[in-house]
């Protein structure tokens, strides 16, 4: 009994510090006009995985808090790897909006908890659920980085039978 206490304080501490350390870091943070191509053809390329492969629009820029976007697409990455090990990466552009899609051959999640998932601390019992190294923050504050920048973020069915996450952001 006083392992599983530990285990559960050890746990809730992590999480705490990982949900004051996303806001800290999101209200210090300035607008900047950057490479959202180049910052993600980056981001792939620090992850040295041959599973991962892409395709992406070149020379697309945005306006906004750089950092914050960068941790939102590692976060989605680090979920695709955890699951799948197959993952593809497509950014667009199409009437004023951007599209990323993060795609993954892994077991997906549930129609049922699409929306569950985003809430903070919130974890699916089954199928996806690694409860030692997640905390259930990586697609709340993937969320709430997309919201801030006035975008959406939905998930559905992969073309790879997995996990797709899509997120649409205004230029």
């Amino acid at each position: 009994l006083a392992n599983k206490l530990k285990e559960d304080i050890d746990e809730m501490e992590k999480m705490l510090n990982e949900y004051l350390q996303f806001t800290s870091t999101s209200y210090s943070e300035k607008h900047e006009e950057f490479d959202l191509s180049e910052l993600i053809k980056k981001i792939i390329e620090g992850y040295n995985n041959k599973g991962i492969s892409s395709n992406l629009l070149t020379g697309i820029f945005i306006n906004g808090r750089k950092n914050l976007i960068k941790r939102c697409i590692n976060n989605l990455i680090d979920n695709a790897i955890k699951y799948g090990d197959k993952v593809n990466i497509e950014l667009n552009k199409s009437s004023g909006n951007l599209f990323i899609k993060i795609e993954d051959n892994g077991p997906g999640i549930p129609e049922n908890e699409y929306e569950n998932v985003f809430k903070p601390f919130y974890k699916i019992d089954k199928g996806r659920t690694d409860s030692k190294s997640s905390v259930g923050l990586g697609l709340s504050i993937a969320s709430d980085i997309i919201r801030s920048h006035g975008g959406n973020i939905k998930l559905e069915k992969s073309s790879m039978k997995g996990l797709g996450v899509k997120i649409f952001l205004p230029v």
